[in-house]
């Protein structure tokens, strides 16, 4: 049952440096507000109940969307709209296109950036799954100054990141992706705009019909998103001929990821439900990848 917000002050940052003041002074006491999207829900169910906001949303230069020679560099309030709509995004990463599309309602994505969506560190995090197959990493900024986090590191637990007190972050990196390299991110839940019930997103690097290299990453279906490892073991090297064995090999990789998988049963579906659908989706995706 939602209530009505508590009680809170405003504080408002006109730099980075200046909110991760704000944080180290008051502590425990202070969230970061951008888009508000996940924490004024969380503070109307008393899950937060921070005594200060700390309002980021002025702060210049923060949504900014680049790519140069060492890839794409995304600013950490660039809302979730603005990367459905980069046409730079769009041509160069399809895949962070598509999982922007499917995060919730237009609403939404008009408020929600992608630093929150991350900090959230949901195990269903929309973004997550793309983001660790493309093998992005995380800059922020604080007490101890500036650090990058490799995505594969970013996620600790249920509702926790590696970042630590008073920090910010300040932008998302994802390297240019190799020629001939495809990538996939499908979502399952009962209505488009609802929370995954399980995700997954696959890249696929072919050199002729050898697969030089794979990565497989699942949401919603472990306490944090993951890289399945042992499912591209079992594919990286293999020669994909479009015959009955590479449908077999298909079947047998996206098993093997349903078993790395751990869902909970939970009001979105039963664990067992989970685990089948990842499999459909592993191999649906390496299928579509293999083949465009």
């Amino acid at each position: 049952m939602q209530l009505g917000l508590p009680d809170f002050d405003v504080l408002f940052a006109d730099t980075v440096e200046a909110a991760c003041s704000l944080l180290t002074r008051h502590g425990a006491e202070a969230e970061l507000l951008a888009g508000g999207t996940d924490l004024l829900v969380k503070m109307k169910l008393r899950n937060r109940m921070p005594r200060y906001l700390v309002n980021v949303k002025g702060i210049p230069g923060l949504d900014r969307i680049h790519y140069g020679e060492d890839g794409l560099r995304i600013g950490a309030l660039t809302t979730v709209q603005a990367i459905q709509d980069s046409q730079l995004i769009g041509g160069k990463f399809p895949m962070l296109s598509r999982a922007a599309g499917v995060l919730g309602t237009t609403q939404i994505r008009t408020l929600g950036t992608l630093g929150g969506n991350l900090a959230n560190a949901s195990p269903s995090a929309e973004f997550g799954p793309p983001l660790l197959v493309l093998e992005a990493s995380v800059r922020c900024l604080g007490p101890g100054g500036e650090r990058r986090i490799p995505m594969t590191e970013f996620f600790v637990a249920p509702g926790k990141s590696a970042l630590q007190h008073g920090e910010m972050i300040t932008e998302i990196h994802v390297p240019a992706l190799p020629d001939r390299a495809r990538c996939l991110y499908l979502k399952h839940s009962l209505r488009r705009m609802d929370v995954a019930m399980a995700g997954a997103a696959v890249f696929v690097l072919l050199d002729g019909d050898v697969c030089r290299d794979v990565r497989i990453a699942l949401g919603a279906v472990a306490p944090t998103p993951f890289r399945a490892r042992k499912a591209e073991q079992a594919l990286k090297g293999k020669r994909l001929a479009g015959d009955t064995t590479e449908s077999e090999l298909l079947e047998e990789v996206a098993q093997i990821a349903s078993g790395e998988s751990s869902p909970i049963d939970d009001l979105r579906g039963y664990a067992s439900y989970r685990r089948k659908i990842v499999g459909m989706m592993v191999k649906q995706g390496l299928g579509q990848v293999i083949i465009s």
